[in-house]
């Protein structure tokens, strides 16, 4: 039996422990994310546009990088084995917090390392029973009241709190709706530039942008097809 191959066995005796502390021991270790997404079952293609968007950080294109990692996001949703989504899902975060750093967006970097670090912390503690079931629509419900400031606060919660909920489907579908909520939000906070970042968010989920659209107010549904444009225009001249 080769070393590489003993050395692998031994690191996934030790991932299979699945305490925090290994975890993060293990984090950059040679063949690391290979055994994990093996034990986990999960497909390693999910991974693709997290590491396109790192090589792209490491270039300095901060644009494109940061279309990546909005897409990574949706790809890493799809892996069942909570431990490891979260920290593949933690990477994304802190991915985008450099792309906005790169990009002059300070506001939204330090957005994003907010989020990773909530993420980081939810998967220190345990769920709180029916978290993920109430998070949701305890938002909603300060949205309808027209508390928009608090109604952010609450869908930036539903966010993390979200992650708890086991089926992959009804995990995007959940967390599609609340990243909705927020364009309307903010957009009624007056905040185009942050209610677009949701809209360009959104483009990257297949039907996501449809969906909001059908529930928005005329002003919104316009401002959403103007993004999804721009976007589509970026992908056009990628291609080319």
């Amino acid at each position: 039996m080769t070393a590489r191959v003993l050395g692998l066995l031994g690191l996934a005796c030790l991932l299979s422990a699945g305490c925090a502390s290994t975890r993060e021991l293990t984090h950059d270790w040679p063949g690391a994310k290979f055994v994990k997404y093996t034990l986990a079952g999960a497909d390693r293609g999910l991974r693709t546009n997290l590491d396109n968007g790192q090589s792209e950080l490491r270039a300095r294109e901060y644009d494109t990088a940061a279309r990546s990692l909005r897409q990574a996001i949706w790809d890493v949703e799809q892996i069942d084995a909570l431990s490891l989504r979260l920290e593949e899902l933690i990477e994304v975060h802190q991915g985008l917090a450099e792309a906005y750093t790169g990009l002059g967006k300070t506001q939204l970097s330090e957005e994003q390392r907010a989020l990773a670090q909530a993420l980081t912390e939810y998967g220190r503690r345990e769920a709180g029973a029916g978290a993920a079931d109430t998070a949701l629509p305890r938002a909603k419900a300060i949205y309808q009241t027209a508390q928009f400031r608090e109604a952010v606060t609450a869908f930036g919660q539903a966010l993390v709190e979200l992650e708890g909920v086991p089926a992959m489907e009804v995990r995007l579908k959940s967390l599609a709706e609340a990243r909705c909520y927020l364009v309307l939000a903010h957009f009624a906070l007056g905040r185009p530039d942050r209610a677009s970042e949701e809209v360009r968010q959104l483009t990257a989920l297949n039907g996501a942008t449809a969906a909001c659209r059908r529930q928005a107010p005329p002003p919104v549904r316009t401002f959403i097809s103007a993004i999804e444009a721009s976007e589509a225009r970026f992908s056009k001249r990628s291609a080319e």
